[in-house]
């Protein structure tokens, strides 16, 4: 970003920014070496740690007119957290799914579900547990066996693989970096009571005090742990953090907490599962040079506050930004920095309570968000840019696709290789749908139809912001689960951290002020198509304030300072009454009542469960009650055996996604063309007559060498060895009969020394098939100079800029003829008396129509 003042600000400014250039240049020292001197364990440098919902599994076979959902049961195989190598992309973005290894996958059954995830300076992982995904309780039914209820009850228990083993909703889980090892780090209480229900939010972690930090929904405090897991002390934003603000406190109420035995708990009404009062529940954390940035649910306001060296709080709280508003109700789930101290904020909307597990979360209203100090006021603190800029994430609706992860990664050359010494450069969100588009000519033009619907990461360059309509080509799009696409799904995706080795931050790059005895400035109109209010403050009236200057709201106009108890937000000096909700520095937030209706804009909550339903798709049922069809109504009319929210009025009829076959419901993909219900752990083989074992290749994520193929248990299997059914032999099998093993009375001997099995499973000479390292390139490396052509070989590398890499602009400062000064964009001479601006422009003087002291916006 580029800011041209006055002529007396230009040598401060060029100083600042060759202080900055020559702070990169030490940033940058030694980040290839510390990568390649990193550890060789389940985490390296530069890799993503995400976390996601783990999925479910819908019972193959019911009986007509009874609820799947009753026995649908969270998946506990599934992942609940992957590390993601990121290395090596496929070739430049250009919205294309990658296929990148997934080294280390952590299922529910070991953590449950969980959402804030962290990453220390040993490359271990932690990760919280959360309710972002629901809160899902189970009892006996009649038939003896466990079903899902909706309401608490005096036997209700949760669910398994809702929470890890041995914790609860208040754990947090330690992944060792080198070994894989998990282990239950904490568990999360106040006085002595743990958390109920509403579980955990964001983590941080401080690596100056090896700290870590953890939001706490349900009372709405932030905990710091050490490194042996003790609770060190806790911070209280409805106490402190409201009185720095000068706002009203918030405490916590006398009895916080749900309790899942009372008829009072609704697993699909979030607003009972205890979570705290909108104006102190905290979701998203970081910590950035020396202070906590946490976000608060009310007026989607982020705070900060000192950490001293031992990691304790600090008293300065201070308000920062106050975010717009969404298009529903959400929080800030997410905050991270990059090298310029710009601040990066994800968007996690509230969750729904669905009981059929797929829309997890309001679709479609996900923001991620950027912003960059312009500027400080007397007493050091920042000014963030008024309006944020904004990622488009996602090709569907309106490119507000996000999950409520963001993190800044390192950037790739043009064939899609990182680069280590770059050390930042490229944004990396969770997201939903993120390759789904209802644009034919778009999807033609994208390729790989069937990988529309990835519920994964995008990752795009920093500097590819938002612009208007268009859609996030320039990424990369990586699917999370590697399963079988949904389209149903929303909300899936969790939270990401990538730890980037530099030797140290940056420089900020800081507007400089104005020199003492300047005279005042004298506030002009915004030039009409130019967006400087995202880079200067702006008056109501439209008047641009000089740099490091800000809005006055009650002398209407620009100052150095606010006068107390006023604090600066948004650029603005904003009185206490002008914080609360509807005031006139509030976000004008709809609702941060996480009770209320939550679905996106063409959408309505209809029915017992309140799930969202299209607004084209409400019909009225035979009572007058609304239900949702599963698809477009006809004349007004839908289909009685497809409602998406069933009434179960009809004891003969089977649910949607079912088929009736001999006297029982079959899951519509588990029938054959014959009738047959495959049981679980079969599928329809491919002609559709019979029942299966099923087989299933991961998508997009494991590679193997030439001859070897990937199996269903994520490992690679000579081609020559692989049954029909996926099964790994240990020799080659009867290519006439591929579909087991042979039989083998004594185990096949070993290769020799220096012999390995090639993929027919014959030994030969190592030197002929050599042993690919497990994280490492499957052939030799090339020189730096050097690229791998289409055969494989090594040539010269020809340098290729990024495509669509912004140009570099050089702006030569431009003179004014006597009687004219610079006017605020410093790219115009404007006609001045006494150093006063006295008119606008005055055109003339060259065949251009622009004044004679140089061409539009000062280039040459």
């Amino acid at each position: 970003m580029t800011i041209s003042g006055r002529p007396a600000f230009l040598s401060a400014l060029v100083r600042a920014i060759r202080g900055s250039a020559c702070a990169l240049v030490l940033t940058l020292a030694g980040g290839a070496a510390a990568i390649a001197q990193s550890s060789p364990g389940v985490y390296a440098p530069g890799d993503a740690a995400v976390t996601g919902f783990s999925g479910a599994v819908r019972p193959f076979q019911i009986e007509p007119g009874q609820d799947p959902n009753l026995r649908t049961f969270i998946d506990p195989d599934g992942p609940s957290l992957r590390v993601i190598d990121l290395r090596r992309m496929d070739g430049p973005p250009s919205a294309q799914p990658v296929g990148v290894p997934k080294p280390f996958t952590v299922s529910a059954k070991m953590i449950g579900q969980v959402f804030g995830v962290a990453v220390d300076d040993k490359f271990n992982i932690y990760v919280a547990a959360s309710s972002a995904y629901g809160i899902a309780i189970v009892a006996y039914g009649p038939d003896g066996q466990p079903q899902r209820i909706r309401q608490g009850s005096r036997d209700a228990t949760f669910m398994a693989a809702q929470w890890g083993p041995g914790g609860g909703p208040g754990s947090i889980w330690k992944i060792n970096g080198a070994t894989g090892a998990v282990t239950l780090f904490a568990n999360v209480a106040t006085g002595g009571k743990p958390n109920s229900a509403a579980a955990l939010g964001g983590l941080a972690f401080d690596p100056i005090s090896a700290s870590l930090f953890v939001a706490d929904r349900e009372t709405g405090l932030i905990h710091r742990f050490g490194a042996s897991g003790s609770d060190l002390g806790a911070y209280d934003h409805g106490i402190v953090g409201t009185a720095a603000a000068g706002l009203p406190s918030a405490p916590p109420p006398p009895a916080a907490g749900a309790d899942i035995s009372s008829p009072q708990f609704d697993s699909a009404r979030p607003e009972t599962w205890g979570y705290a009062a909108p104006a102190r529940r905290v979701f998203g954390l970081a910590v950035h040079g020396r202070r906590l940035y946490y976000a608060i649910a009310e007026g989607l306001q982020v705070y900060s506050v000192g950490l001293r060296d031992d990691g304790s709080f600090g008293t300065d709280a201070r308000l920062e930004v106050a975010v717009p508003a969404a298009a529903a109700p959400s929080e800030i789930s997410r905050i991270a920095f990059d090298d310029a101290g710009r601040m990066y904020l994800a968007e996690r909307p509230a969750p729904t309570g669905a009981q059929d597990f797929e829309a997890l979360s309001v679709p479609s209203i996900g923001r991620v968000l950027r912003y960059a100090v312009i500027g400080r006021i007397e007493g050091g603190k920042p000014i963030w840019q008024p309006l944020p800029d904004e990622y488009a994430i996602g090709l569907a609706a309106d490119f507000r696709n996000g999950n409520g992860g963001v993190a800044i990664g390192y950037s790739y050359d043009a064939d899609g290789k990182l680069n280590p010494e770059s050390c930042g450069g490229f944004v990396w969100s969770t997201g939903e749908q993120l390759r789904r588009t209802a644009d034919a000519g778009l999807i033609a033009r994208l390729g790989r139809a069937d990988a529309l619907a990835i519920n994964g990461l995008q990752g795009n360059p920093v500097w590819r912001v938002r612009r208007g309509e268009q859609p996030p080509l320039l990424s990369y799009f990586i699917d999370y689960a590697d399963a079988p696409f949904d389209s149903s799904a929303r909300g899936h995706l969790g939270d990401i951290a990538i730890l980037r080795l530099c030797t140290r931050p940056a420089a900020e790059l800081r507007m400089a002020p104005a020199p003492a005895g300047a005279p005042p400035f004298v506030g002009s109109p915004i030039p009409p198509g130019l967006q400087i209010c995202k880079t200067h403050v702006c008056g109501p009236d439209g008047s641009v304030c000089p740099p490091s200057q800000i809005w006055i709201i009650k002398t209407n106009q620009c100052g150095t300072g606010c006068p107390p108890p006023d604090i600066v937000i948004n650029g603005q000096c904003c009185s206490p009454i002008d914080l609360e909700p509807g005031g006139a520095c509030s976000s004008r937030t709809p609702s941060t009542d996480i009770g209320k209706p939550m679905c996106g804009a063409a959408q309505t909550a209809i029915g017992a469960d309140k799930q969202c339903c299209d607004n084209s798709q409400i019909y009225s049922g035979p009572n007058g009650e609304q239900q949702c069809c599963a698809g477009a109504l006809v004349n007004g009319k839908c289909d009685p055996l497809k409602p998406k929210i069933p009434d179960w009025a009809c004891p003969g009829c089977c649910a949607p996604g079912y088929t009736k076959t001999g006297g029982k419901c079959c899951l519509t993909s588990q029938m054959t063309s014959t009738g047959q219900c495959c049981a679980s752990g079969q599928t329809p083989s491919a002609d559709g007559a019979m029942c299966v074992p099923r087989f299933w290749l991961p998508k997009l994520s494991l590679c193997c060498a030439p001859g070897f193929v990937p199996t269903g248990k994520a490992k690679c299997c000579a081609a020559a060895n692989l049954t029909t059914s996926g099964e790994c032999c240990a020799v080659a099998v009867d290519p006439q009969d591929r579909k087991q093993c042979p039989t083998q009375t004594s185990p096949p001997q070993p290769c020799k020394r220096g012999e390995v099995r090639n993929s027919k499973g014959a030994c030969v000479s190592a030197t002929l098939q050599p042993t690919p390292a497990p994280r490492e390139m499957l052939r030799p490396k090339c020189r730096p100079n050097e690229r791998r052509d289409a055969r494989g070989g090594c040539v010269a590398r020809k340098s290729r800029p990024m495509p669509d890499t912004p140009p570099a602009v050089i702006r030569r400062p431009t003179v004014c003829p006597p009687g004219f000064v610079l006017g605020p964009l410093g790219q115009r001479c404007l006609p001045a008396r006494g150093g006063r601006i006295i008119g606008p422009p005055v055109l003339g003087g060259g065949r251009d129509g622009h004044l004679r002291g140089g061409p539009p916006d000062g280039r040459r």
